[in-house]
């Protein structure tokens, strides 16, 4: 909380992701294999997820739903890919083409942008189909976040100082300066 109190340990591992409600942290505990486990932020029991044979898990995302997680990881001697994985039940299963990485679900749940095996980034519709490449975003830049509407995107390049977090409109490539991150002794 921001009230002062102090801090509570949720469990171990790296969070990635906050349920739209609050109630759970998506999390991931390296191991062999690696765990992807929901800790409640408040009473309750951690929940451990069936990992489906992946033997490393880069990053996991709520679905706005909250029924499904998207992760990104792979299986033995494959490529890194995205995959799906319905909180009801079952393994994970892949949703994007091997070497596909550093990715972020749309708000409606539809579509990950995502680097391809290229490096460059396209969109990919979880219900199949070819991906849309996205030739306005360079493979240097990294994606922070989809805007509410789903029609842009907010980049950043780290390599820059000051660094600028822009907005890119993904129909039409159009960037506008959302904000300018800077140290105070530039």
């Amino acid at each position: 909380k921001t009230d002062g109190s102090p801090v509570v340990k949720l469990g171990d591992g790296t969070p990635y992701d906050l349920s739209a409600d609050g109630k759970s942290v998506l999390a991931v505990v390296a191991s062999t294999p690696p765990q992807v486990v929901i800790y409640p932020t408040g009473a309750g029991e951690p929940r451990h997820l069936d990992g489906g044979g992946l033997e490393n898990v880069e990053s996991a995302q709520w679905f706005p739903n909250g029924d499904s997680i998207l992760i990104c990881g792979n299986e033995p001697a494959t490529a890194t890919r995205f995959y799906v994985q319905d909180l009801a039940g079952g393994p994970p299963r892949a949703v994007t083409p091997p070497g596909t990485n550093s990715g972020k679900l749309s708000p409606d749940g539809k579509l990950v942008l995502a680097k391809g095996p290229d490096a460059k980034y396209s969109r990919y519709s979880l219900s199949g189909g070819e991906p849309r490449s996205i030739p306005w975003l360079s493979e240097f830049e990294r994606l922070i976040c989809w805007t509410a509407d789903g029609r842009s995107v907010l980049v950043s390049s780290d390599a820059m100082i000051p660094s600028r977090v822009e907005r890119v409109d993904l129909e039409t490539g159009r960037r506008t300066l959302f904000k300018e991150i800077v140290p105070p002794d530039r």
